[in-house]
């Protein structure tokens, strides 16, 4: 969403593709029991992505009191930094509705916008018909070839980080 070059950066084809990935991550974590929890952890960005998806003539007409109300997951001053920094056109300027109140402005310039990701849900593992024993050899032979598979993924990350003439002339075994 952001280009980074100190103009208005936050724009409507930008967030169209990225409410479509998010749509299809969403969907999938639906479909595997997760949705609740998805759901919690992505709501300020769903929001952010939800404000950007808004079409830009739609998006003018609105008013700040409309926009607090609509996208309450967003702090005053997240919601301040991406109507500033929404790019509207070269030499568009932002319509005087979407200025903050008074009462608000000294919160907005006084509060963080970033999120912190430290309470990130749970790593949830499988709780029905799993068992695992760190001390007894490996039996499963559908286990041992993902494990092989994801050591031959690891071993060619490290490879290709190497100089070319540093490279092993081998290749890991993953038929075991």
């Amino acid at each position: 969403m952001e280009k980074g070059n100190g103009e208005p950066f936050y724009q409507w084809s930008k967030a169209v593709q990225i409410r479509t990935n998010l749509d299809l991550v969403l969907d999938w974590l639906q479909g595997i029991g997760l949705g609740d929890i998805a759901t919690e952890f992505f709501r300020k960005l769903s929001a952010t992505v939800n404000l950007l998806c808004i079409p830009k003539t739609s998006l003018l007409k609105l008013s700040w009191s409309t926009l607090r109300n609509d996208y309450p997951a967003l702090s005053a001053a997240q919601l301040n930094h991406l109507l500033r920094n929404y790019h509207l056109g070269v030499g568009r300027s932002h319509p005087a509705a979407w200025d903050p109140p008074e009462e608000e402005k000294d919160e907005i310039t006084n509060t963080d916008i970033f999120e912190s990701f430290t309470d990130h849900p749970p790593l949830i593992l499988p709780c029905d018909n799993f068992r695992m024993q760190l001390s007894q050899p490996l039996t499963s032979d559908a286990f041992h070839k993902q494990l092989c598979h994801l050591r031959y993924f690891v071993w060619d990350l490290e490879q290709k980080s190497l100089p070319a003439n540093q490279r092993a002339l081998y290749r890991v075994d993953t038929s075991q």
